[in-house]
């Protein structure tokens, strides 16, 4: 994966993209689908950002891994990811020192042996994860390039796929109590347009119709976890769509800016998972779903560039740089 314009004389620029990859749980084996599709379609990212399981997303796609996040969602289980809290632990939430339901140590065991710091920094991507401190109420898009140790990376997606209530909030440089941004800020959209994305590529997690009452106490909680993450994603959508308005009437406040180019994807039809319902049955199904609904939206489209042109103009300039 590359990062930034090469365009040469007389060449079209490359559009500048940034991937944008929100919360959802479970359901997140869904964006491994379309993502694939993008790829296949030849498009490149410059940019990545992602809140919850979408920030994982994006870390293992940044790094170049998007065949090893496909095995990895075939291959894990909800026990892969957490487990109920010891007896001990128990013992601490009663007492009112741990702030989580459920113990997400294996979750880090997972990270720590996926996501690789020096692999990150070399895509010269920008990347970011959003999460929110339960201390401040801030909300902060944590940026790769502050980012100084492996130690500090692990904290920041800890943080931002720490659900709250269900997994217990972490510590940034020793400071705050931060948890998934999803509820504030599922769609970081806004920061890929401000960074000068002319493109950009959202992929929810919840699908575009729900008619199913919930039966039980869990569901009630997931769907008004749902209901929350689909306002924060049609707020970003309204703003970038308010933004393009602005742009196109030539409205004083967007002198100098451009019309962005926004697609989002979204299940078409029910997703028969919740946020902690992860089994590799599930995760196929959400993956072949996430790909063939993004190649059917992705028809008619071809990008400035492909892969094959753009290797063909690295192999052309290597060539005339040897000669």
């Amino acid at each position: 994966m590359e990062n930034g314009d090469r365009s040469q004389p007389g060449e079209v620029r490359r559009p500048k993209r940034a991937l944008v990859l929100p919360g959802g749980g479970g359901r997140g084996a869904y964006q491994v689908g379309v993502v694939k599709a993008l790829y296949e379609k030849g498009l490149k990212f410059d940019m990545a950002f992602g809140t919850s399981i979408g920030g994982i997303n994006a870390a293992i796609v940044a790094q170049g891994g998007i065949e090893r996040l496909e095995e990895l969602w075939c291959q894990i289980r909800a026990n892969d990811i957490f487990r109920l809290p010891s007896p001990h632990q128990m013992g601490r939430m009663l007492l009112g020192h741990k702030l989580g339901l459920l113990d997400n140590s294996p979750l880090e065991e997972v990270l720590r042996r996926e996501v690789n710091l020096p692999k990150l920094r070399a895509t010269n991507m920008q990347i970011g994860w959003c999460a929110t401190d339960l201390c401040s109420l801030e909300t902060k898009l944590f940026m790769m390039d502050d980012i100084m140790s492996t130690n500090e990376l692990i904290d920041v997606l800890m943080a931002t796929s720490a659900i709250p209530m269900a997994f217990p909030p972490r510590h940034i440089n020793g400071h705050g109590l931060w948890v998934d941004g999803g509820l504030v800020r599922n769609t970081p959209m806004e920061t890929a347009i401000q960074m000068g994305a002319d493109e950009v590529y959202m992929v929810l997690l919840h699908p575009e119709k729900i008619n199913v009452c919930p039966t039980n106490m869990f569901e009630v909680i997931v769907r008004c976890l749902d209901i929350v993450l689909d306002a924060s994603a049609r707020k970003e959508i309204q703003t970038a769509e308010l933004y393009n308005r602005l742009v196109a009437e030539g409205n004083i406040e967007s002198k100098g800016r451009k019309n962005v180019d926004i697609r989002v994807f979204q299940p078409k039809r029910a997703v028969n998972t919740t946020l902690l319902e992860i089994d590799p049955h599930r995760s196929r199904k959400l993956i072949t779903q996430g790909y063939e609904e993004a190649m059917e939206m992705m028809a008619d489209y071809s990008p400035n560039d492909s892969s094959a042109s753009q290797d063909k103009q690295d192999k052309e300039i290597s060539a005339a740089r040897a000669s």
